[in-house]
Formats: C-alpha cells, sequence, structure tokens
C-alpha cells in the first residue's frame, strides 16, 4: 500500500491517536534511508504517512509566486537561499543578511510549512502516524527554521520577519524528533557513494548548521547514524513505538 504523501491536499483522516514524529540530522545521515526502513516495519494496519517539511507543496496563495520564482532567481542568483544561506553562515558574527528575495521566499516556506505541519498534525489527532522528513528547530538561521530574525534590512525585510517569526510560532509541536546525527567525515563519505550526490561544500555546509539543531517544545532523540543501518533502524522505531498509545502496538 503506498502511503507516502509528497503533493498538495488533504492528509487522510483515520479513526484512532497517531503520532508526529519528525526526522531530521545533517545532509547524508540517511534520513530518507530510516525512513522507508521504519514504513515497512511498523503494524500493517496503522496508516503511515511521509511528508517533506524541508519541500513543503505550494499553498493556493503561494502557487503563483512559487512559478515565477525561477525567473527571479536567475535576474538575481545572490539572493538564492543556499547562497545566501552560506554567506550567513561565514558571516553570522556579524549580524545575517536578508535580501528581499530571500526574505520572501524565507516566509513563503513558513507559511507553506505551516500548513503542511497543521494538516499533519490534524492527520495525527484522527489517528495516522505522521513521519517528516526535517522540521522546523528553535534556532533562528537553522536549516527549515526562521532564517530572518535579527537579520539586516530595511522596513520591508522587518516587517516580512516577524510576519516569519509569526508563522513558525503557530508551528505545531510534533511528539517526537528523531535527531540523525554522524561526523562529517562519515556524511561525506556516504555523499560520495550515492547516485544522486550533492557537492561537498553543500554538505559541509548543512552539517555546521544542522548538527546542534534546538526543538525546545518536543522530547527529541538523538541517535547516532554513523552504525549500520540495522542498528539505527531498530532505535528509531523502538522510540516511535513508545509515542504510540499502547493499544495501538501489535
Amino acid at each position: 500500500m503506498r502511503t507516502e504523501r509528497r503533493a498538495s491536499g488533504r492528509l487522510p483522516v483515520v479513526g484512532r491517536r497517531g503520532a508526529l514524529v519528525a526526522v531530521v540530522g545533517p545532509e547524508a545521515t540517511g534520513k530518507s534511508t530510516v525512513l522507508e526502513e521504519i514504513e515497512r516495519r511498523l503494524p500493517p494496519g496503522r496508516r503511515v504517512l511521509r511528508i517533506h517539511a524541508g519541500r513543503p507543496p505550494a499553498t493556493p496563495l503561494t502557487l503563483v509566486p512559487r512559478l515565477l520564482l525561477p525567473a527571479l532567481r536567475a535576474l538575481f542568483p545572490e539572493q538564492r537561499l543556499t547562497r545566501v544561506e552560506a554567506r550567513n553562515a561565514v558571516g553570522a558574527a556579524e549580524g545575517r543578511s536578508a535580501p528581499p528575495l530571500f526574505a520572501l521566499r524565507a516566509v513563503m516556506l513558513a507559511y507553506e510549512r505551516r500548513a503542511l505541519l497543521a494538516r499533519a498534525a490534524r492527520a495525527a489527532a484522527r489517528g495516522a502516524l505522521v513521519v517528516s522528513d526535517r522540521y522546523p528547530p528553535s534556532v533562528p538561521g537553522a536549516p527549515d527554521g526562521p532564517q530572518l530574525a535579527g537579520a539586516r534590512g530595511g522596513r520591508l525585510v522587518r516587517w516580512l520577519g516577524r510576519l516569519e517569526g509569526r508563522l513558525y510560532a503557530g508551528v505545531p509541536a510534533p511528539d517526537l524528533v528523531i535527531h540523525l546525527a554522524a561526523p562529517l567525515e562519515v556524511t561525506l563519505a556516504r555523499n560520495a557513494a550515492r547516485g544522486k550526490r550533492e557537492p561537498e561544500a553543500y554538505v559541509r555546509l548543512r552539517h555546521a548548521l544542522a548538527s546542534n539543531l534546538r526543538f525546545d517544545r518536543a522530547q527529541v532523540r538523538r541517535v547516532d547514524a554513523a552504525r549500520p543501518l540495522a542498528e539505527v533502524v531498530r532505535e528509531v522505531e523502538e522510540a516511535i513505538r513508545g509515542v504510540l498509545p499502547p493499544e495501538d502496538e501489535d
């Protein structure tokens, strides 16, 4: 049965209390692989829904602006999300910068993430086990979280920063965060070995930004992802079963 939902639209409603679980960590720590294994191992009667909060689907409000983004990126390549993140990581001590296009895209992502995760929380309340690849952390400037708090910019950027903060404040807390952790050299080796590899500089940047994520309103389980896959999956499965109601387990 296919349970993965990556597109926009309503998440299914089922009858029993479930849970909303986030799986986070640096690039090449095995998040997608672990999620696939977990989906196979959980009880067949349990509806498992996979979402990706790092790449949320467009909403009716953001669909048209999204269609314009490729052209805007071509006109203003220096304002791409990844480039601004890289500059901010290097110059964090001097304060983050927030060009207007970057700020607008950051607010769009905040809106899309809140919409996706609000639907996910409702589905979990009605019985689904919703597992999210990535989740907004509490740390400003961290991947998938608020990017505009304290950023330099004009009046528009400051207003967008306040709006972004309100949107992330409305994101529901997950029942559990699985934080996969691995040394940088392990993630670099895994990235080099996989088919769809990312640039090494990107992996290094994401490792620096995602190694110390904080989730103030959630239970966090830190898992050593440098171990063999079977051991990692076993620990993650145990943690997920721990947040499900006892009557829903095998």
